[in-house]
C-alpha cells in the first residue's frame, strides 16, 4: 500500500507537470516572456537550453514525446493495478510500473543533462528565430535575389 501512494503521487507530479511542460510556445517581441505569478512568490524564467538548429528543436520534441508516452504508460499500469483483483496480475503490474519508472527516471535524467529539462519542473519554449520559405521557379529566385541588393 505504501507503494502504491508513493508512486501515486510520484504519477501525479509527473502528469501535471507534463502537462504544463510540453512547452507551450510563447512568442515574445524584444522582450522576455513574463513568469505567471503563483500564489506564495512570483516566479521567473531563466534560459536553461538553446537549440541551435530546426533538427535540435526536432530531436528535443520528439524526447518530450517520448517521456510523454512513458509518463502514459506508467499512468495506464497504475489504473490496470487498481483495478485487478487477482494477486498474481497485481505482482505482474507492480513489476512493470517498477521498470517503467525506473526508464522515466533514467531519461528523465538524460533530459537534465541534454536540456536542463526535468519533468519536476514548467517549461515555456520561446521561438527566437524563424525563417520562412516559398517555394519559386529559378527565374522568380533571381529576380527576388536583384530585388533584395538593391
Amino acid at each position: 500500500m505504501r507503494f502504491k501512494k508513493s508512486m501515486m503521487k510520484v504519477v501525479g507530479l509527473m502528469l501535471l507537470v507534463l502537462l504544463a511542460a510540453v512547452c507551450s510556445p510563447a512568442m515574445a517581441k524584444d522582450e522576455s516572456p513574463k513568469a505567471e505569478e503563483s500564489s506564495s512568490t512570483q516566479q521567473k524564467l531563466i534560459k536553461v537550453s538553446t537549440l541551435e538548429s530546426v533538427e535540435a528543436n526536432q530531436e528535443f520534441q520528439k524526447n518530450v514525446q517520448i517521456m510523454q508516452s512513458q509518463r502514459q504508460r506508467v499512468i495506464q499500469l497504475q489504473n490496470q493495478l487498481e483495478q485487478t483483483q487477482t494477486k498474481g496480475l497485481k505482482k505482474s503490474l507492480k513489476k512493470e510500473i517498477a521498470a517503467a519508472m525506473k526508464k522515466l527516471n533514467k531519461d528523465n535524467k538524460k533530459m537534465a543533462e541534454t536540456y536542463g529539462f526535468s519533468l519536476n519542473r514548467n517549461y515555456v519554449l520561446v521561438v527566437e528565430k524563424a525563417h520562412i520559405y516559398m517555394s519559386v521557379s529559378d527565374e522568380e529566385a533571381t529576380k527576388i535575389e536583384l530585388e533584395k541588393k538593391k
